[in-house]
């Protein structure tokens, strides 16, 4: 049967004597800034189905520590396996989820305010990477992790040392989380503007015949929803509005050498009132029109 339960519910803190025997019952703690850690173990496969339910906006960061996962939110299912880090946002929303058996996994609740005093921002939705399995973000989400399995005093520690070396523990464990994942973005960013930069002079090379979107989303490794938003984001509009306020932009430089026939010929255009209704929009005025106008 499969427990239906509230993200609360499962997080929260149990008797030494049933924490860590399935997924409703984790070895838990909080530190200060609200700062909500938990340790899960199953050593059977299982299944629940849940809401969140936080009062306010709550970035979790999860380590798969051992075995996989596989979670359905938001019309999306979400496959996690070892070594699997997930940033993601919470949200009221309704979730499933399954884990196999030997499962073990680490997840910090960071709240609004410490994002936002330590200045960092993190993606809306959910996002993952692989870790080293000897990387020190692993090492450290291990040390954390044998830390509340350890803690024998639910929900907090009583020794003021013992609350110190936790939160040192959590706080290394994010450090090492946003960092990498900072520098993953910067240098996936550096790799799609230099490949945007390719697609950009690709699409402006030959103006009687451009190369479709699939085509210049291929060359960036993107698929065509991701490339023509990163192609606005980077250049101030969409591929074809690009290409065709550049390909009539040349048209002005041809009209003063040529006819308007012979400019739409060269453009690629099979039909001359196609070549003026889209010179129109652009300028304002038709192409032969403008031809008279002193330039």
């Amino acid at each position: 049967m499969i427990a239906d339960v509230s993200s609360t519910q499962i997080h929260k803190a149990h008797p030494d004597h049933i924490a860590g025997t399935s997924l409703r019952h984790p070895h838990t703690c909080v530190f200060p800034g609200g700062l909500h850690t938990s340790g899960f173990v199953a050593s059977r496969a299982g299944a629940l189905n849940g809401c969140f339910d936080e009062r306010s906006l709550t970035t979790r960061c999860s380590v798969i520590l051992s075995g996989e996962c596989c979670m359905k939110a938001s019309g999306q299912t979400h496959h996690f396996q070892t070594c699997d880090i997930i940033l993601a946002h919470t949200f009221h929303d309704n979730f499933s989820f399954e884990n196999s058996k030997e499962f073990s996994a680490l997840e910090i609740h960071i709240p609004l305010p410490l994002l936002e005093q330590m200045k960092i921002t993190s993606s809306p939705g959910i996002e993952k990477r692989s870790l080293g399995l000897q990387g020190m973000a692993m090492k450290s989400a291990r040390q954390l992790f044998g830390y509340l399995c350890n803690n024998r005093h639910s929900g907090s520690p009583s020794l003021t040392s013992d609350l110190l070396v936790g939160y040192g523990l959590a706080m290394t464990t994010l450090g090492y989380a946003f960092t990498a994942w900072n520098v993953e973005q910067a240098q996936s960013n550096e790799r799609h503007a230099t490949c945007l930069e390719t697609a950009r002079q690709t699409l402006l090379r030959n103006f009687d015949q451009a190369p479709t979107i699939t085509q210049l989303a291929v060359m960036c490794g993107l698929s065509p929803t991701r490339f023509k938003e990163l192609f606005r984001q980077q250049f101030g509009c969409g591929p074809y509005a690009y290409y065709q306020a550049h390909r009539m932009k040349y048209a002005c430089h041809l009209l003063q050498q040529k006819n308007v026939t012979q400019t739409a010929m060269e453009l690629g255009y099979s039909n001359v009132s196609h070549f003026s209704a889209a010179f129109q929009r652009q300028f304002g005025c038709s192409p032969s029109k403008w031809q008279r106008i002193p330039h």
